[in-house]
């Protein structure tokens, strides 16, 4: 008999047979799970990346089999890293964490280098929304096939790139429930807020990309509390841990040079509603990042401020909860305001002075209904549509490069073709067909 998991899929030779069973379909045989190969390595480093924290915090974390934390090189200099969360029952792996200090040049884990951060990033690539659907009473998505659940495939294309900082504007597990029983296309899939899930749904299929570059990460609505947030917290929130769940976590900025990334946690805004409770916490942590922006800042997030969808041939608006929040314009030097949740790419330029909305939804989850109402006039918010841009049926990522103060943004499809350019100077955008 012999084994081969490298390629993602588990392969038996007996008897001059060949079977081929997909790999999620031994993960959930295995009650503790098994790690892709190429993650992982006789140290039992199974996942080992570098994100953006709080205060201008540079984290790295890694997590492991081992039930002590490894020692991470810095700049030629041993340390151990700190534990960040012990297993139990849903996740079974040690996690584990240590600032990395201001000015470190090199560090590695266990041999590996980790990509840390570049003073004033020139090459950014953004996405958001990147789980496989499975969830109750939708049309299940074929987490096997790479065509439908394409989020490794434009992982891979995004490292390509070599960029400096990734930015994932939140949604990283939807395996919410079992894969229908019969369903081929998405047959073995684990499920729920534990860490086989959450491999299958991100570390697995980003591991290309979370070895390329650090990232910042986001949290959306699908890791609140109610759904993937032990997750969340177990692995990519950037604060120290937490005894439980949080519904809400501190705004803070990622300063990336000639802009700062305004962090907002809006997992728990309400679409439809506007609830006063939610509204006086939005505000005062929308306040936090106006006073923190500096001259040109872009708010990262995953719920839109003003985001326009379509079902049955109706638009619908949201976010009411951040809209209300935010009196429906942002003040400071914030020119943009980049978002996911919709599963599509939107951009909406207003009359006025409102911000640009960039809706970046469209990294791998099933895509939402096609837009196919024109959008150039339409009111959201008090404000009017100046033009719009939106992509159906596509998925892909966004690309931003800085040139001299400009920065151009291209739209990419799976591939790394690209869909759309545009120019970002300040708070004009300008796209070309």
């Amino acid at each position: 008999m012999g084994l081969d998991i490298c390629s993602g899929f588990l392969v038996i030779i007996e008897d001059m047979k060949l079977h081929r069973i997909t790999f999620f379909t031994i993960l959930s045989i295995l009650t503790l799970g098994l790690t892709a190969c190429d993650n992982t390595g006789d140290d039992g480093i199974i996942s080992s990346w570098v994100q953006a924290g709080p205060n201008g915090t540079t984290i790295a974390r890694v997590i492991t089999q081992r039930d002590i934390c490894p020692g991470i090189r810095l700049d030629g200099v041993n340390v151990t890293m700190n534990e960040r969360q012990a297993p139990n029952d849903d996740f079974p792996v040690l996690v584990c964490e240590i600032i990395v200090p201001q000015g470190t040049i090199s560090a590695s884990v266990s041999g590996r280098d980790l990509k840390l951060p570049v003073d004033n990033p020139k090459k950014l690539i953004i996405i958001a929304d990147t789980g496989c659907r499975l969830e109750t009473g939708d049309v299940p998505q074929s987490c096997n096939d790479p065509e439908a659940w394409p989020f490794e495939r434009i992982a891979h294309t995004a490292s390509s790139f070599k960029p400096d900082l990734v930015v994932h504007i939140g949604d990283y597990l939807y395996r919410e429930d079992p894969c229908p029983e019969g369903d081929t296309g998405c047959e073995g899939s684990p499920s729920g807020d534990n860490y086989i899930t959450w491999d299958a749904d991100f570390f697995t299929p980003a591991n290309e990309l979370l070895r390329a570059a650090p990232w910042a990460f986001t949290r959306g609505n699908h890791e609140e509390c109610s759904r993937a947030g032990m997750g969340w917290f177990t692995f990519l929130d950037p604060n120290p841990p937490f005894a439980e769940c949080q519904e809400f976590t501190p705004p803070y900025v990622v300063d990336i040079g000639i802009v700062n990334l305004l962090m907002l946690d809006s997992s728990a805004a309400e679409d439809d509603s506007a609830p006063d409770d939610l509204v006086e916490e939005y505000e005062s942590q929308i306040a936090a990042l106006e006073n923190a922006s500096g001259d040109n800042a872009w708010m990262v997030t995953h719920h839109p401020f003003w985001g326009i969808g379509e079902d049955s041939g109706d638009l619908f608006m949201i976010n009411e909860t951040l809209e209300a929040a935010s009196g429906n314009v942002l003040g400071g030097g914030i020119n943009l305001v980049l978002s996911g949740h919709i599963h599509l790419f939107e951009l909406l330029n207003f009359i006025g002075d409102r911000q640009s909305q960039f809706i970046i939804g469209f990294s791998g989850t099933e895509l939402d209904p096609p837009v196919t109402s024109p959008l150039a006039g339409v009111e959201i918010g008090g404000a009017t549509v100046s033009d719009a841009v939106v992509f159906n049926n596509q998925f892909g990522f966004v690309l931003m490069e800085l040139v001299g103060d400009v920065w151009e943004m291209s739209i990419r499809d799976v591939e790394g073709d690209v869909l759309l350019e545009c120019e970002v100077d300040g708070a004009e955008v300008i796209c070309f067909p």
